[in-house]
């Protein structure tokens, strides 16, 4: 009887966010208020993006709400700057700042928000595009709501793992949004910040937007995802450019959760302190290393249990799972095998910031 019950007690984590996601993920609420106009800044890091800055800046242009000024934070040593330029001839609310290659994400972001002079700050991407012309539009308002200090879009893939994947955070995200707040900022292709609400980030923060994401909750301020807001962006190329991306990434939101701790269980955060921070830190820290264990009191308990009828069973009710959510259950695992990179290599202090171009 121990073994099943140990199996259970793991098992029952995973249940509860399952339920949480299926009550709490379906249907978004927002409220949204199309009349409220604000000034937006735009900034876009850029590092060797000729491939890519013209099309990203047309992107951006053709937005319906008016942007009041778009930042370029350029560290290239290609012809990124010299497009900006030339668009810049055209449209002046672009502004091209040169910054030193050595500067990190997180403090091109505290720069961002030194320097931005929109009361709205939107962060993206250079590889990713905006697929609605309305994109600006709905993320502005969704600050129509007082509580409201951050918003992040959803980034979709076409194919792969990376498009079970998204579908999959895109539908947690949903459900804490709806609880309280999300932690993860989904989209970084679109990503918007109440300038009054942001405060300034670890400079040698590995996940730059997710760290602001929190300290705008320890704010007061919630922080939700509009998934009526979608972009697309270059996937990597090669297992090894993706591995190398999700890990870093993890590492970052795993260090950011870790730093604040103190949100875990604390009455004055409500269902993000009680429900949304615990299931992420769960998920990315301590799920990992559970499922390790859990997978092997399974088969020992197979082993011990030495029934045929047992073994046939779960054989079978294992490739049901894996032909009817293939995509899903890699997307899941791949997820976790970064989340355990992650953890191990904060557990050793393997920490680099530098901004690094991966794709």
């Amino acid at each position: 009887m121990l073994l099943p019950t140990l199996l259970a007690l793991i098992s029952a984590p995973y249940l509860v966010i399952g339920i949480l996601m299926l009550v709490y993920g379906r249907k978004q609420t927002l409220r949204k208020d199309y009349s409220y106009r604000r000034t937006v800044t735009v900034f876009v890091p850029t590092y060797n993006e000729e491939k890519y800055i013209a099309r990203k800046l047309g992107n951006l242009l053709a937005q319906t709400y008016p942007i009041s000024e778009i930042l370029i934070y350029d560290c290239s040593t290609d012809n990124t700057a010299k497009l900006v330029r030339e668009t810049q001839e055209r449209h002046p609310s672009i502004r091209l700042v040169t910054v030193p290659e050595e500067m990190t994400m997180a403090q091109i972001l505290n720069r961002a928000l030194r320097e931005a002079k929109g009361e709205i700050v939107v962060k993206t991407d250079c590889d990713s595009l905006a697929e609605s012309r309305d994109a600006l539009k709905e993320l502005v308002a969704d600050f129509a709501d007082p509580r409201v200090g951050g918003v992040t879009g959803v980034c979709v893939a076409q194919r792969g793992l990376e498009k079970h994947f998204r579908a999959l955070l895109t539908r947690l995200q949903i459900a804490e949004s709806n609880i309280d707040s999300v932690i993860i900022a989904h989209a970084s292709s679109l990503l918007a910040f109440r300038r009054s609400a942001a405060t300034p980030v670890s400079p040698d923060s590995m996940a730059d937007d997710t760290e602001e994401f929190v300290l705008i909750r320890r704010k007061g301020y919630r922080t939700i995802v509009d998934a009526q807001v979608i972009s697309q962006e270059e996937q990597p190329r090669t297992f090894s450019e993706r591995r190398t991306q999700k890990d870093r990434r993890a590492q970052g939101i795993a260090r950011a959760l870790i730093q604040n701790i103190g949100i875990l269980f604390r009455p004055r955060y409500k269902g993000y302190g009680f429900v949304v921070y615990p299931a992420n830190l769960f998920l990315l820290a301590v799920s990992p290393l559970l499922l390790m264990v859990g997978a092997a009191l399974f088969v020992c308990y197979l082993l011990l249990a030495s029934s045929p009828l047992l073994l046939l069973g779960t054989a079978a009710a294992s490739m049901l799972i894996f032909a009817m959510a293939r995509g899903v259950v890699f997307a899941a695992v791949d997820a976790q095998v970064s989340g355990l990179i992650a953890t191990a290599r904060l557990a050793f202090g393997m920490n680099q910031a530098k901004w690094q171009r991966i794709r």
